[in-house]
């Protein structure tokens, strides 16, 4: 036997029993996500490796229990007023910054924005007891007031996705001080036209109570059940589809990105959730003007600054009638809705985004922000 034939054949043996730890590793987990199960035999067929998600260069600058605020600034900084990303807390902030090239974040900095995002992390006993009020008056309001600081701004551009869109409004109809702009991207405001969702966390079907009393902060294995279960079929065949594409290494490294960031949820921070579910899915306050927080109530009517409305047409989470009454119910003089299609997610990841969402989103925002002087 050559050295050569030895080294491929100990190479071979190596890579098998590479993949027959990682499948076991997996197996005594027992995620309810395919990703981990199947990862490693897509690796391992299409010789893709761990794609480089969340790679603009940022840093940390103000902490807060689990919470990061990161900084992601510009190489060359065109705007005073700064950006700031709100996003859900059921999966993690790096979706903002998926991949080189198909990054909404990256694409800001380098339209010169100097950019900063609320990485929640893992929430722990603290955040469990932690509610709307301190999330938004507390955690939020503080973001903000780091954001101006280290930015040297007045003013700044408050940027919502999702849940974190919810967020963001609710905030600025509290704290409407220094933020110039309001992007709420794909954002639930009327609960009612939740479709499934709203269905399944119904009063009559969905005692939030007991779940957050026995449990605290939700659990993920609850939370992605429940994505599961609202599109089952969907989330197994495409890894068929990825399987017929297994030589398009392109195709396969964004595959195993949203794959890995699908699979990499956190738990739900407890209070917040309770009232979450309470307040806004099963008795629709949120868009009445009837959502305490504190001793105060969320009113959009409060909110006048320019707002973007930012809609995915073939959205199945945050549904398109979610977020379609959001104009009607601020007082803002400059009020838009802008209707893209793609997916929920493909707001912020999809091939169009970079040539189709982005520009626009980012020359809105332009528009409405003050410049670096000279």
């Amino acid at each position: 036997m050559t050295a050569s034939t030895a080294q491929r054949l100990r190479s071979y043996v190596s890579s098998r029993l590479d993949l027959t730890a990682a499948v076991a590793r997996v197996l005594k987990a027992r995620p309810l996500n395919p990703y981990p199960y199947l990862k490693p035999l897509i690796e391992r067929a299409s010789g893709v490796r761990v794609p480089p998600i969340s790679a603009t260069p940022h840093t940390v600058v103000y902490t807060r229990g689990s919470m990061r605020l990161l900084r992601y600034a510009s190489p060359r900084r065109r705007y005073r007023t700064p950006i700031l990303f709100v996003y859900s807390l059921i999966n993690r902030w790096y979706i903002l910054d998926f991949l080189p090239g198909r990054s909404l974040i990256e694409h800001l900095t380098r339209e010169g924005y100097d950019v900063y995002a609320i990485d929640w992390g893992v929430p722990g006993p603290d955040e469990e007891r932690m509610d709307w009020a301190e999330l938004l008056g507390g955690v939020i309001q503080t973001a903000v007031q780091w954001t101006l600081r280290v930015s040297k701004s007045r003013e700044l551009t408050l940027y919502g996705y999702c849940m974190g869109g919810t967020m963001a409004l609710a905030y600025t109809s509290l704290y409407p001080e220094g933020v110039r702009n309001l992007v709420a991207q794909a954002t639930p405001v009327d609960f009612s036209k939740g479709g499934v969702y709203t269905l399944w966390t119904s009063a009559d079907h969905f005692d939030v109570d007991s779940l957050v009393d026995a449990y605290g902060n939700v659990p993920t294995k609850v939370l992605e059940s429940g994505f599961l279960m609202a599109a089952p079929v969907q989330r197994l065949t495409r890894w068929l589809e990825v399987c017929r594409r297994i030589d398009d290494a392109d195709f396969v490294t964004t595959f195993l990105a949203m794959e890995r960031w699908g699979a990499d949820p956190v738990p739900f921070p407890g209070e917040v959730y309770r009232q979450y579910i309470k307040d806004c899915y099963q008795q629709n306050l949120f868009p009445q003007g009837k959502m305490e927080v504190g001793h105060q109530r969320i009113d959009l009517s409060r909110i006048q600054c320019a707002v973007l409305n930012v809609i995915a047409e073939q959205d199945s989470i945050a549904l398109p009638a979610m977020s379609e009454p959001l104009p009607t119910l601020v007082s803002s003089k400059d009020t838009e809705t802008r209707r893209y299609p793609v997916g929920h997610i493909g707001l912020s990841a999809s091939s169009k985004g970079a040539t189709v969402v982005w520009p626009s989103i980012a020359s809105w925002i332009g528009a409405r922000s003050k410049t670096m002087e000279p």
